[in-house]
């Protein structure tokens, strides 16, 4: 499957970007999904994961909230048409270089205004950037800022699994987020036990690997 664009840079900065869309097109893009920043030139293709949705209102939107009963019309009209887009803040967890080889790491610049942001779709790409987890790090290193980091992994793990389908998979990732969490029971915990509600076929091995832990 051919990945598919669904916004363009609103703003950025080397630890992640916003990027905007349609009310329209928000059908794909999900919290904890794999997206990157894909510049048309030769800078480096920036790859993260969706971690908030906003949407602002405006004097239109609430007017509406308090008419009694606005024509479906009316709000179709507005939310297709709309001047205000959907806002996607995405945390920075790796970039591709010029030979398609992938580094977990921040990136080495920002991407720049209007640069389109697509979906990440393409299994062998999607298998290339989880091949191994060297972008937990990145992940966990946001739990001072407002990330909702547990989730956010759990979310995560979630869609890749949903392209990868490997059981595996998911226990490699839950046994290298024990060896990265260690020394964080509170963070740990919470976490394996979402991942035990997300995949509940999995619960006994995650309670084996909390035991061990």
């Amino acid at each position: 499957m051919d990945n598919q664009q669904i916004g363009r840079i609103l703003r950025a900065s080397t630890t992640g970007f916003v990027t905007g869309c349609r009310v329209s097109e928000l059908t794909a893009p999900a919290f904890g999904s794999l997206v990157k920043a894909q510049p048309v030139d030769a800078r480096e293709a920036i790859y993260g994961l969706i971690y908030d949705m906003h949407i602002d209102d405006d004097p239109l939107v609430r007017r509406l909230i308090l008419a009694e009963s606005p024509a479906e019309a009316v709000i179709n009209d507005q939310r297709e048409n709309r001047l205000l887009p959907v806002e996607m803040s995405v945390l920075a967890v790796g970039y591709g270089l010029s030979d398609n080889r992938i580094r977990h790491a921040l990136p080495p610049r920002p991407p720049l205004n209007l640069d389109p942001v697509l979906l990440c779709l393409d299994e062998q790409e999607v298998f290339d950037f989880t091949a191994h987890f060297g972008y937990f790090r990145l992940i966990l290193r946001t739990a001072q800022s407002g990330v909702p980091v547990e989730q956010l992994l759990v979310a995560h793990i979630r869609h890749i699994h949903e392209t990868r389908q490997d059981d595996a998979w998911v226990m490699a990732a839950i046994t290298e987020l024990i060896e990265l969490l260690r020394s964080n029971y509170e963070m740990l915990i919470p976490t394996l036990e979402a991942l035990s509600d997300a995949f509940p076929n999995l619960r006994l091995n995650v309670e084996k690997d909390i035991f061990s832990a």
